[in-house]
């Protein structure tokens, strides 16, 4: 009968891949960056200095749409939105799960809730009315949902040391998926540019927060 080591006694836990500190600190200035170029947006939609902008936005992109993008718009906006994402990441939490990855499949439902308070409290501090005067508009909440979405997803493809193909496959398919979420929310009138470039902003900030607190967990 074998012995009983430290090694035989604690469970193997999977390796994942870490930021080291450079790029750690990268990470840093990149989300403060984001955090101040955000608050100048904020500003600047609050004193109406985007407005020619948006209008210009606007315009360029409902003034003589096809009616037959109306429904694909639609349908995108709603990938954007939590009945989607929720149970996408739901699903690959369990998985994970499944997989011995116990901290992350804890970590992304939590995010998702913090997402979306998080963004519920910016809309109501900044009180900005979208396009139809209703609602809260800036920040968009797809965009800024769709972004920390699919910046999680790259990161875990990178810590998980995913193939280089699948890698470059994720990161061409996140920047298709945030780009034409924020181009349908103009479209269907739901949202100015500068709302969904706040909602960029915001997002990438908040998920970026969130991936050196995760790597940090995981260290």
């Amino acid at each position: 009968m074998l012995p009983l080591t430290a090694a035989h006694a604690v469970p193997c836990r999977p390796n994942v891949k870490r930021l080291d500190d450079t790029a750690r600190r990268s990470a840093v200035v990149l989300t403060l960056l984001m955090v101040l170029v955000f608050l100048l947006a904020a500003w600047a939609v609050h004193g109406d200095g985007a407005l020619g902008v948006d209008r210009g936005a606007k315009a360029l992109i409902r003034d003589g749409r096809a009616v037959a993008l109306e429904t694909p718009m639609w349908l995108v906006g709603l990938l954007g939105t939590g009945y989607v994402l929720l149970p996408v990441t739901l699903v690959c939490s369990a998985v994970l799960w499944r997989r011995g990855h116990r901290l992350v499949a804890v970590w992304l439902p939590a995010v998702g809730v913090s997402a979306a308070l998080a963004i519920a409290v910016v809309k109501w501090l900044i009180d900005k009315p979208r396009p139809t005067l209703r609602g809260y508009g800036f920040p968009s909440g797809h965009v800024f949902g769709v972004t920390v979405f699919v910046v999680l997803a790259l990161y875990l493809f990178w810590s998980f040391e995913a193939s280089p193909r699948w890698q470059r496959a994720a990161r061409a398919a996140a920047v298709a998926f945030v780009a034409v979420v924020g181009y349908s929310r103009i479209h269907v009138n739901a949202h100015w540019l500068s709302d969904v470039v706040g909602g960029l902003l915001a997002g990438m900030a908040f998920a970026l927060a969130i991936v050196l607190a995760m790597d940090a967990r995981l260290r």
